[in-house]
């Protein structure tokens, strides 16, 4: 079996996705690491 990964190279987030992430991550008690870990986002943005 063979296991294809995400395709390299930078992603387009539209104006809703970034949104929906910035909500997320001020959540109280929501730690902002854990929603770029889950939303595959890099921490150097």
């Amino acid at each position: 079996m063979e296991v294809v990964g995400r395709v390299s190279g930078r992603r387009s987030w539209s104006d809703a996705e970034k949104l929906e992430i910035l909500a997320e991550a001020f959540r109280p008690g929501v730690r902002v690491r854990d929603v770029i870990a889950r939303r595959e986002v890099s921490s150097s943005l």
